[in-house]
């Protein structure tokens, strides 16, 4: 038996190994990580609640989840273009979410996301 033959096959095979192995690595601690943390339902809450005195948003809960950033950019272009000033407004949300540290800053800071609403807009 030739030693070349012998050592060569196990160097391609560990070229080939090694990249597979630093390519799937992320994917197996992230599947590890999550049967790890458990149940996520019974993570507290991480978002600050609505005030009880109002029994809806202007939109559905999921909606404005994944979209209030383009609503809110809609209604900046009515007002700030057109002039049209509607039911919704920077201040009706102040209504309803009382504390901005937690509910807008506590998300765009997960995000890593900073709105320029609050350059102009006072939210106390």
């Amino acid at each position: 038996m030739n030693i070349n033959k012998i050592l060569g096959g196990k160097i391609r095979i560990l070229a080939v190994a090694i990249p597979v192995l630093f390519i799937l690595f992320p994917f197996g601690y992230s599947a590890v990580a999550s049967l790890m943390a458990g149940n996520v339902n019974d993570a507290p809450l991480f978002l600050e609640k609505a005030d009880s005195e109002f029994e809806e948003c202007v939109r559905d809960a999921t909606y404005m989840r994944y979209h209030h950033w383009e609503l809110l950019r809609y209604v900046r272009e009515e007002v700030v273009r057109y002039g049209k000033r509607g039911d919704i407004s920077l201040q009706k949300c102040q209504d309803c979410h009382k504390n901005r540290e937690k509910f807008c800053d506590k998300c765009h800071d997960a995000v890593s996301m900073t709105p320029d609403c609050f350059e102009c807009h006072h939210y106390p």
